[in-house]
């Protein structure tokens, strides 16, 4: 079985291909812009170098973000337009959240994980799990006061790329543990793509969005 996973909503562009349960190539790019150029490139070459076509793939995950939205929306859009031309191919969405969730190893976990994602604005994307990765409350955009409220008087351990500019600052919290990760871990999208495919709770790729749209009307 085949396994190609990808994540474009960050700071940088994760790829990987797995065969059952191995990996047998990965690319992790940090970048700005231009995801969406060298998403299919990087895809078709992989492919290529393993002597593998597309039609070889048995699973697809991708990330659905939180993220930029040119990031999610490229990801979801190269995802789609694979799925359109492979009846047979099996593919999930894969929130940013449950990767970096996984991302912890249990030894580091505590009472609360708090995943923790930049926004670039004043507030964060924010989830919470429990230490055996339940969810403890849906995906919210909340201040630093707020996520300092929810986790008073218990123990939590932090992951995900907002979590330095979270903590730049005294919140007088109970930590165990802290990880600052630019980019999620293709091992990771993987583990959680898998699990889904086999507890048969494959989810068609939506945008994870917080927030409504910012618009105006003039």
């Amino acid at each position: 079985m085949h396994t190609l996973v990808f994540d474009t909503t960050a700071g940088g562009t994760v790829i990987g291909l797995f065969q059952d349960n191995k990996r047998i190539a990965k690319i992790e790019k940090l970048m700005e812009f231009g995801q969406a150029e060298e998403l299919a490139m990087d895809v078709d070459k992989m492919l290529k170098d393993h002597h593998l076509c597309f039609a070889d793939v048995d699973l697809l995950g991708v990330c659905t973000g939180p993220g930029s939205f040119t990031g999610v929306r490229a990801g979801l859009a190269f995802a789609r337009g694979l799925a359109l031309g492979a009846l047979e191919l099996k593919i999930t969405g894969v929130s940013a959240f449950e990767v970096y969730a996984k991302m912890l190893k249990p030894e580091n976990r505590a009472t609360y994980n708090a995943v923790v994602i930049e926004t670039k604005r004043e507030d964060f994307y924010f989830q919470m799990f429990d230490e055996y990765l339940n969810k403890l409350t849906e995906p919210l955009a909340l201040t630093r006061e707020e996520i300092a409220k929810k986790l008073k008087n218990h123990q939590t351990s932090f992951i995900g790329d907002g979590v330095e500019r979270l903590l730049s600052v005294p919140l007088g919290l109970q930590i165990k543990q802290v990880e600052l990760s630019e980019i999620i871990s293709v091992e990771a999208l993987f583990e959680v793509a898998y699990q889904k495919y086999f507890e048969k709770t494959l989810d068609f790729p939506k945008p994870l969005y917080i927030r409504g749209a910012e618009t105006c009307v003039k």
